[in-house]
């Protein structure tokens, strides 16, 4: 394919910021070990020595196996897809928000548990990923932005999606993020209820799903979960939930 200098430019260079590698002869036989299937000829030769002296907008015709090689290593479907990145700057407020979070939200009963629940957000060819680790399920959706609010549809292989919205306004990174979210319960009703987002600085592998009273939350000491037991404490500011129903008549509303 024919792909312009500048697209080159930006490829070594995210080469060289994920390998930790110089752009040098030895930095890029380097690169080229990890990638595999190329060699470093094909990154010296091929990309770094040619376009060393060429115009920004020129292009070189390169084949698109070892460029699509490449491509998958830095995290992009195909060079295509990396090109429409480089072409398509990311969103830089959605970008400051990337990192591992845990997500608070309290059971839609009396009994009142918190749960606390791993929560991710990564780039991924231009495009932000939410992804929510349940004690059973994954549920993974698109992060987008408007009106000072991010909106993500999380839905799990197996069905199952909930819908979170997020107050956010023009904040870069911050630490904590209030929002509601709605969809069904184990049992199909509807369910809604409120959720807090909190930045941590631990890898998302690392982080473990666990459930709390409110009770034991605030007997933990710590300020912050002192904070969150007091905001989830009370079931009707936190649930939502419908009356049974039994005939889909105007009776199903009455309790």
């Amino acid at each position: 394919m024919k792909i312009q200098v500048r697209h080159l430019h930006r490829l070594l260079l995210l080469l060289s910021e994920k390998t930790r590698e110089p752009l040098d002869r030895a930095g890029l036989r380097n690169m080229a070990a990890g990638i595999g299937g190329i060699s470093e000829d094909y990154l010296y030769k091929k990309i770094f020595y040619e376009i060393r002296d060429r115009d920004e907008e020129e292009c070189l015709s390169l084949r698109d196996a070892q460029l699509n090689s490449i491509a998958s290593f830095l995290g992009y479907r195909n060079i295509p897809a990396l090109v429409a990145a480089f072409d398509s700057p990311a969103d830089e407020q959605l970008q400051s928000l990337v990192g591992s979070y845990y997500i608070y939200v309290r059971q839609n009963s009396s009994k009142g548990l918190i749960f606390q629940s791993p929560v991710e957000i990564k780039e991924s060819e231009g495009n932000f990923i939410l992804r929510l680790k349940g004690p059973s399920w994954t549920y993974e959706g698109d992060l987008k932005i408007k009106h000072g609010c991010l909106f993500v549809l999380l839905a799990s292989p197996e069905h199952k999606s909930f819908y979170h919205i997020y107050k956010i306004g023009t904040r870069r990174d911050p630490r904590v993020i209030q929002g509601i979210f709605s969809g069904v319960s184990t049992a199909f009703d509807p369910i809604g209820g409120r959720a807090v987002l909190l930045k941590v600085r631990t890898p998302f592998s690392t982080l473990k799903n666990q459930a709390f009273t409110a009770e034991e939350l605030h007997k933990t000491g710590l300020p912050e979960r002192k904070i969150l037991a007091r905001y989830f404490q009370d079931y009707s500011k936190n649930n939502l939930s419908i009356n049974k129903v039994v005939g889909f008549e105007i009776e199903d509303l009455e309790e």
